[in-house]
């Protein structure tokens, strides 16, 4: 009917971190790279994808991106500012999100799991509350919807957190004084997304920061 499909900010978000899951196949170099069919470790796969979630935040990148569907007008200064100082707002709160389901995820496939829907049950009822804080409802199992679980991610889930870390760093190291500079692209390119599935991940992100593995810093800022 001609009516404007109008995304929301987190709506942005997402398609920039799918996008990056693209980049990380398309820019995959040489035969039979395994990145091309996401088969990196799974405790990097998200890095890539979470890296490209960071230009969603700069003030410069959200004028380019923003338009209003009638005036087509930018998002003004004011508000981008305000978009950006909200950005971890209940932050925590995702993260013990997170931590519980990573150590849901690793419970599940230990050496000791529960084998019944009613010890199931019993380990929601207890990991819930003791890690986030919120009392789990009666009955209310989110394993029943739990698809990474059935994706290829079992025991791997803690990656989104360690992925999380990775590309914080990534991004602050080389691209928070100038997130368009098409050298640090080009670094990005070669020394991460094109040598992808090839390798050691660790020796790629070590060449890519300077000689040092990942450090937490940047993820806690």
């Amino acid at each position: 009917d001609g009516t404007p499909a109008l995304l929301r900010h987190g709506d942005v978000v997402t398609f920039f971190h799918e996008f990056g899951h693209i980049m990380h196949g398309l820019c995959s170099e040489g035969e039979g790279n395994s990145t091309r069919l996401a088969k990196c470790p799974r405790d990097f796969v998200e890095a890539p994808s979470q890296m490209l979630e960071n230009w969603c935040w700069q003030p410069a990148v959200l004028a380019r991106l923003s338009r209003h569907h009638s005036t087509g007008e930018a998002l003004s200064a004011d508000l981008r500012e305000k978009l950006v100082a909200a950005k971890n707002v209940q932050a925590s709160v995702f993260m013990l999100r997170q931590i519980y389901l990573a150590t849901l995820d690793l419970t599940l496939h230990s050496e000791d799991p529960p084998l019944t829907p009613d010890a199931i049950q019993q380990l929601v009822d207890h990991l819930r509350p003791e890690v986030t804080g919120i009392a789990n409802p009666p009955g209310a199992n989110m394993l029943r919807s739990f698809g990474h679980l059935m994706n290829q991610y079992s025991a791997a889930y803690y990656g989104y957190m360690w992925a999380e870390v990775i590309s914080a760093d990534m991004f602050a190291t080389c691209f928070a004084k100038d997130c368009m500079s098409k050298e640090a692209g080009q670094k990005y390119r070669r020394q991460v997304l094109g040598p992808g599935g090839t390798g050691k991940i660790m020796d790629h992100l070590k060449t890519f920061l300077g000689g040092r593995e990942p450090e937490q810093e940047p993820f806690l800022r």
